[in-house]
């Protein structure tokens, strides 16, 4: 009888080990990513009745509040994570350089926030003056600040939930100096992100004995993905960057990836089982949520911010200046119709043979319909300038070359007109044309751009950058501002796609 009771403790004693050893969390990350200071709600396209396509109001920063307000109360642990970029894209943070964006971040309240790339637009001073006044943590464990010799911000956030130790690590993008002004990072270096994250998770392992890891990333998915292959033991990555709508999430070398798109048009929502004694994820599920108007009611505190902020901009900004007769349609890969008619009003103001603008700096379609102001100022946020230099013939074939194999910033293009055929031997998959006349390789051509693409000449086009003369277009003009007295002056434009550019082929 008393082997027998011996046996029985033993057992319940094993059981209840194992029971220890396999304690089970429940955690929901909620993210999202890129907002790009779409205070306001935006349109998101989904399924309707007999599934035809149907564009919806979506987003705006009271009804993600709502949302993510909602799934908190929903979830018995959860954390709240932004991957970047909630600066620029509306006129309001262009006016208030960020400010109005770390207004209502102050109010959302994430558990940690990485700095993107469009952070820096209005330099990393002004973001060093924003920092103190916000209690949420902004976190970047690759950003070195050289004029402290100290990381810009903290590196990582170290939380818990129930017996579990989490670390989130901060990721910025390692291209952050052809992605800004170089200028406005003139003191900060990144460290390369795959050495960080090891030196990092080390790090946070033998001081805290952290087991569950979390890389907030603004690098993008192809980076996160690569990252993931080459460090093993990261559990999550919550990415930006790339706006990428990832409804289900991809899992790379142990490491579950998410992103949730862009301008807050989705909540993302990943629900994670984890054994705590190993950090091991047992079991997940990730979804993008829509940002529906429909389906909450908005925060009022954060809606009555944001009607204070866009006050601000309907106070003039409302004025239409214009009409468009043809829906304007961006293309990072194409020529497109609205790129034309930037860099014809480009070329035209600066009296120059040839315009280039980069097509990411073109931030916004545009239905056919009445312009305004604001229309302006979010399809142009960034307040370049114009600048101007001279290039032979011979490096202007150079720069298609670049453009058609190389570059991934691809540029609209005026006064110019190029075909590549990817197929044909090589030297002789280049035709083109400036004025309607086969480029002259020994003629000196006057190109114009915008201060952006002049900084980045050899990313963009091959140019050795210290042998080309760059000048400021006098009288000087925020680029915008030009854009606006053009649609004045014009009052209807009607631009189309023209032949500018062809591509033949696929591109390698």
């Amino acid at each position: 009888m008393l082997r027998r009771i011996r046996f029985i403790l033993i057992v319940i004693l094993l059981l209840a080990g194992t029971a220890r050893a396999q304690e089970l969390l429940d955690l929901t990350i909620l993210h999202y990513n890129d907002f790009h200071a779409q205070n306001t709600p935006t349109t998101l396209t989904v399924n309707g009745e007999n599934d035809e396509r149907m564009r919806v109001p979506a987003g705006g920063a009271a009804v993600l509040k709502a949302m993510i307000d909602r799934e908190r109360a929903a979830a018995r642990h959860a954390l709240l994570l932004h991957a970047g970029d909630d600066f620029q894209g509306t006129p309001i943070s262009s006016i208030t350089k960020g400010r109005s964006q770390f207004e209502l971040l102050e109010l959302i309240q994430p558990d940690a926030f990485t700095l993107g790339n469009h952070e820096f637009d209005y330099g990393a001073d002004n973001l060093r003056a924003l920092l103190p006044t916000v209690s949420f943590p902004v976190i970047s464990a690759n950003l070195w600040d050289k004029s402290i010799g100290a990381p810009f911000v903290p590196r990582y956030r170290l939380l818990r939930r129930g017996d579990l130790r989490i670390g989130i690590i901060g990721l910025a993008p390692p291209d952050l100096e052809t992605l800004t002004l170089r200028e406005n990072v003139r003191d900060l270096d990144v460290l390369d992100p795959a050495m960080t994250v090891r030196q990092t998770m080390g790090e946070l392992q033998r001081n805290f004995g952290t087991r569950f890891f979390i890389l907030l990333s603004h690098m993008g998915f192809e980076q996160d993905s690569l990252l993931a292959e080459a460090v093993d033991g990261i559990d999550v990555i919550i990415g930006g960057h790339s706006h990428s709508a990832l409804f289900v999430p991809r899992l790379i070398n142990g490491a579950l990836i998410a992103q949730a798109g862009s301008k807050g048009r989705w909540l993302g929502r990943l629900a994670l089982q984890i054994d705590t004694e190993t950090g091991t994820v047992v079991r997940s599920h990730g979804e993008l949520l829509p940002a529906r108007v429909d389906a909450v009611t908005p925060d009022p505190v954060v809606a009555a911010k944001v009607a204070e902020l866009e006050a601000i901009v309907d106070s003039g900004f409302g004025e239409v200046i214009g009409t468009l007769a043809t829906a304007w349609e961006r293309s990072h890969t194409g020529e497109s119709n609205v790129g034309n008619w930037m860099t014809d009003v480009m070329r035209d103001f600066a009296q120059a043979d040839i315009a280039f603008q980069n097509s990411g700096g073109i931030r916004k379609d545009l239905p056919a319909g009445p312009i305004t102001l604001r229309d302006i100022w979010e399809i142009a946020p960034f307040g370049n300038e114009f600048v101007t230099f001279e290039i032979s013939g011979e490096q202007l074939r150079g720069m298609l070359r670049h453009q058609a194999e190389v570059t991934g910033e691809f540029c609209q293009v005026s006064g110019l007109r190029y075909s590549w055929d990817y197929s044909a031997p090589e030297g002789e998959r280049l035709e083109a044309t400036v004025g309607g006349t086969a480029i002259d390789p020994e003629k000196t051509y006057t190109v114009v751009t915008n201060n952006y693409v002049a900084g980045h000449l050899h990313d963009v086009f091959g140019l050795p950058e210290a042998g080309v003369d760059v000048r400021s277009v006098y009288p000087a003009h925020v680029d915008r501002d030009v854009f606006i007295d053009y649609v004045r002056r014009q009052q209807r434009i009607d631009s189309r796609v023209e032949g500018r550019i062809t591509l033949i082929g696929e591109r390698p």
